[in-house]
């Protein structure tokens, strides 16, 4: 065949760069309409052709504008409300992929939470070759096996990057204060959170105590100490840390045995990435953006809205 063996590369060859129709190219290769397009199909998924949108307009959105102003944000960007049937964490991850492509540097020292929009995130990254980037975990780990470990987040993103991986060898939560006084003392894990003192941009998600939460079916909180967070006004979580609608840290003694980057250290990281929507989550971002938690945030249009009017 005058075109060679590889069809998904000469198809998109003669689609994008010839700007032939779909037709036109179907009699070119002596094959149905229907097969150039999934021909096409395949040349996207194998990677062959790589779809960029330029997510900076998305930031110029009167919504976006208006979050940015009333909460202090940095940047933040708004998906649309219509959009494929896939789940609103995934879109939010998809958009949140691109947008993280667009600022990685060759030096970044990226700190990742755990999270089902994160995860999404991680596995909608395009690949590329990243060996001077640092992805680290901010969280310990849990002994619970679900799929949007604090682990597989990290090692997912750092892969897609070619990046340099660096797990938390401890767990996330120990029975009694004095095991973390212990475990923070430990050469390996000392070193741990010494590297996430230089954190260049921090990367997680927030989760609303409004019901059923992550926290509980991952294992790494019973219902019993959600409900003291509750009882003192906690509204919502993100990167390892509760809060209230007033932007008020809420601290019980959990966090006496939770390993997690300090929030003395996290509020220093100058890019620090919330990724995060739905309805669901208004008033958890709301108290999230009080707390100054995020400085970057990337939401859904509606959410986007309802956090808006909250703000007024």
């Amino acid at each position: 065949m005058q075109f060679g063996s590889d069809l998904p590369l000469w198809t998109a060859w003669l689609y994008y760069e010839e700007g032939l129709k779909q037709d036109e190219i179907a009699a070119r290769l002596g094959i149905s309409r229907a097969s150039v397009f999934n021909l096409l199909q395949k040349a996207r998924d194998e990677g062959v052709v790589t779809i960029t949108i330029d997510p900076t307009r998305l930031e110029r959105a009167d919504l976006s504008i208006e979050l940015c102003e009333k909460a202090g944000l940095k940047e933040c960007f708004v998906l649309p409300s219509s959009g494929t049937d896939s789940p609103l964490y995934e879109r939010i991850g998809r958009l949140g992929a691109r947008i993280l492509e667009q600022r990685i540097m060759d030096d970044d020292v990226i700190g990742v939470a755990w999270g089902r929009t994160v995860l999404a995130l991680s596995k909608a990254l395009s690949p590329a070759n990243l060996p001077g980037v640092t992805v680290a975990q901010v969280t310990g780990s849990s002994i619970a096996t679900y799929d949007f470990s604090p682990e597989l987040c990290t090692s997912n993103i750092a892969t897609r990057l070619n990046a340099r991986c660096v797990n938390l060898h401890a767990p996330g939560v120990v029975s009694n204060p004095e095991m973390k006084t212990l475990l923070m003392q430990e050469p390996i894990v000392a070193q741990h959170f010494g590297l996430l003192r230089h954190c260049t941009k921090t990367l997680f998600g927030v989760t609303a105590l409004s019901g059923p939460t992550l926290l509980e079916d991952s294992g790494v909180m019973t219902d019993e100490l959600l409900e003291q967070y509750r009882a003192k006004g906690a509204v919502g979580f993100a990167s390892g840390y509760f809060f209230d609608a007033g932007g008020h840290v809420i601290r019980t003694g959990f966090d006496d045995r939770h390993l997690v980057m300090p929030l003395e250290d996290f509020m220093t990281v100058e890019d620090r990435i919330c990724i995060g929507g739905g309805p669901e989550k208004t008033n958890a971002i709301v108290g999230m953006l009080s707390a100054k938690i995020a400085t970057i945030l990337i939401t859904d249009q509606d959410t986007a809205r309802n956090v808006c009017n909250a703000l007024s």
